[in-house]
């Protein structure tokens, strides 16, 4: 059994994916999602300078929330991180994207800045964020601001399925989609005193980046995705279990 810590819908559709290859999960979302208007009342309109940096999925739904994303972002650029934050924007006509990123470090890499530094960067953002990614972009751009369209609730506990699942060695791995959730991951095991139960157990990580979160713990079965895509990490967790 794999315990997926993803939010509830993006859990239940990885968990679906994976019992497709017969490989069996429990889901216990460690972060939820809110959303209100707050951030809307502050926000000035947007226009042809701007350069939206979109970067989260939970963005574009704080901000459909409120206004129509091919209306909202008609006049912009845009640049995202994540194919499903390209296609989900383009599924609601909001077209005018000019890159698309695997992740952060390649938006740093590869996005041409000199051709933007006449714009405006505006970031599309949770209160809790890649502030070393923003660091690196400010660096690049005259230009920079961010807005907070939504906040992170991280879990306080398992919940008691969860735990007792861990008790009882039923979960032999877990998967971890990002820095954090990965450190709340390792403190729930901490609070729960579960952290030697789980030092043979596998973990499956997003990314190099996540990986080295648990690696620092003292875990040593740890794997990570070659690409930061679902896909890539179903793969590895295919070839791995």
């Amino acid at each position: 059994m794999i315990l997926i810590t993803r939010p509830q819908l993006e859990a239940e559709e990885l968990k679906a994916r994976l019992l497709k290859i017969k490989i069996y999960a429990h889901c216990d979302p460690l972060i939820s999602f809110h959303y209100d208007a707050t951030w809307s009342n502050k926000q000035k309109t947007l226009d042809s300078n701007s350069v939206c940096l979109l970067t989260s999925i939970q963005a574009l739904y704080s901000i459909e929330k409120n206004y129509s994303l091919k209306d909202y972002f008609n006049d912009v650029k845009i640049v995202c991180i994540g194919e499903r934050v390209s296609n989900y924007l383009r599924s609601r006509s909001a077209g005018n994207i000019i890159s698309t990123f695997q992740d952060s470090d390649h938006l740093l890499e590869e996005l041409n800045f000199e051709n933007l530094e006449e714009n405006s960067f505006i970031y599309f953002c949770g209160n809790q964020y890649n502030e070393d990614f923003i660091e690196k972009i400010k660096l690049k751009t005259a230009s920079f601001k961010s807005i907070v369209v939504y906040q992170v609730e991280s879990a306080n506990e398992f919940d008691v399925t969860t735990q007792e699942m861990i008790e009882q060695n039923t979960i032999k791995s877990v998967v971890l989609y990002s820095k954090f959730t990965a450190n709340i991951f390792m403190d729930l095991l901490d609070k729960a005193g579960l952290s030697d139960t789980f030092l043979d157990k596998k973990f499956f990580c997003l990314s190099k980046k996540i990986a080295t979160v648990i690696e620092s713990r003292n875990f040593k079965n740890v794997y990570f995705s070659p690409s930061p895509d679902e896909q890539s990490m179903i793969n590895v967790i295919k070839k791995s279990l």
